[in-house]
């Protein structure tokens, strides 16, 4: 199974996530490939310990590498949709219009 990083503040999504059998683990934990990455603030995709997590977590890959993360922003989203959107890997779009 894939693990999913998610932000921290979204523990109880990261609860439901582990019940449905899913592998995760707070961003600022990551020390392997994630195939998610779960966040709460649009202002998280410009933290550098964000990218920094990513960039180690991707380059410790070998088997993984070349999937990508798929981004996906929680707000406003239910737990049944962003499982959705991890299991057909639909991306979030990166700004809200």
């Amino acid at each position: 199974m894939k693990c999913i990083a998610l932000e921290r503040g979204l523990e109880p999504l990261k609860l439901i996530l582990e019940n449905k059998g899913y592998r995760t683990v707070f961003a600022d934990e990551m020390d392997e490939w994630v195939s998610a990455y779960i966040y709460q603030d649009q202002n998280a995709l410009g933290q550098q310990s964000l990218h920094s997590s990513l960039n180690n977590s991707l380059v410790s890959s070998t088997n993984e590498a070349g999937s990508g993360v798929l981004l996906i922003q929680a707000g406003n989203k239910t737990p049944e949709q962003i499982i959705y959107m991890i299991e057909s890997r639909v991306y979030s779009p990166l700004f809200d219009y």
